[in-house]
């Protein structure tokens, strides 16, 4: 699998490379039988203190599905380890979702802009995204939801052509905001 590697406060060894290639490589045979699935893939290693955080994250040709996945961790090699896995796991959740349903995914990114801090109130607002609102069944959006590993996710529900909202709760369960007026 071609993947682009970012990486901040950390300087990546040759042993360290040759493990995440190792790592993405058990990643590539789930990818083998679907070549036409993966549009890139970019990879980011962050060192923050003593804590390392690696994400992958996918574009699939799905309709502009994203795939990601984010693990944190004290030791590089688990953390890289705990991404890989989750990131197959997430992927073949996906190709059976996929299989059993023949429906377009909402999620479309137009433009991601980062932009200067204006006001105080404003200072920890680091990132602009905007999306394309297509859409989607509730069942869509919730599996959006899991793959993107978002605490929250926003979608135009199919049925009542609403804005609506699916979010995880504390005790690991759905919950959906339907915004009325």
């Amino acid at each position: 699998m071609d993947y682009k590697l970012y990486t901040k406060n950390i300087e990546l060894t040759d042993a360290l490379k040759d493990y995440l290639e190792k790592r993405m490589e058990k990643i590539d045979r789930v990818f083998k039988k679907h070549d036409d699935l993966l549009m890139n893939t970019d990879i980011r290693i962050t060192k923050e203190r003593e804590t390392f955080k690696v994400e992958a994250t996918s574009h699939l040709k799905v309709n502009g599905t994203i795939l990601k996945v984010e693990e944190r961790g004290t030791d590089l090699y688990e953390v890289i380890d705990k991404v890989s896995d989750a990131y197959e796991r997430k992927l073949k959740k996906f190709k059976g979702k996929l299989q059993n349903h023949d429906t377009p995914n909402p999620l479309k990114e137009i433009n991601v802009e980062e932009y200067e801090e204006e006001e105080d109130v404003l200072s920890k607002l680091k990132k602009r995204k905007r999306y394309d609102l297509n859409m989607i069944s509730l069942e869509e959006a919730i599996l959006q939801l899991e793959l993107l590993g978002h605490e929250f996710y926003v979608f135009r529900n199919s049925e009542t052509e609403e804005v609506n909202v699916v979010y995880k709760r504390k005790d690991g369960s759905i919950g959906l905001i339907e915004l009325i007026g």
